[in-house]
């Protein structure tokens, strides 16, 4: 039997090593948000976008029926301070009216909910 060539063996070394580094990335992220304390923040809702999910098998961006979509919305704190972008649920998405003014509750970068002002 061959050996593998070396160029193999450094290329899927490199893929673990930023497999892994991505992994420790979101562990750290998702236990700091699980650490912040639950905040409110009058808010509003700058823009909102929704698109589909990076897929690992497809470059192509066009929309297909049934494929994963992502949600993200701008807020901008009414009390100050720069803005927020948050990746929200589709529900939670759809929900939003650009421009809304309202509570944002938020918990480290989690997005919790929003309650709109009353007119």
């Amino acid at each position: 039997m061959s050996k593998p060539p070396l160029i193999f063996i450094i290329v899927l070394a490199i893929i673990a090593v930023l497999a892994s580094r991505q992994f420790i990335k979101q562990r750290r992220e998702n236990a700091a948000n699980a650490a912040a304390p639950v905040r409110l923040l009058s808010a509003e809702v700058k823009s909102k976008r929704e698109f589909p999910a990076p897929n690992r098998h497809s470059r192509q961006r066009e929309v297909i029926a049934g494929e994963e979509m992502r949600y993200e919305a701008w807020f901008h704190p009414l009390n100050g301070g720069g803005d927020m972008k948050l990746t929200l649920s589709e529900h939670a998405y759809q929900q939003l009216d650009k421009g809304a003014k309202g509570e944002l509750k938020v918990q480290g970068t989690r997005f919790i909910a929003f309650t709109p002002e009353k007119p």
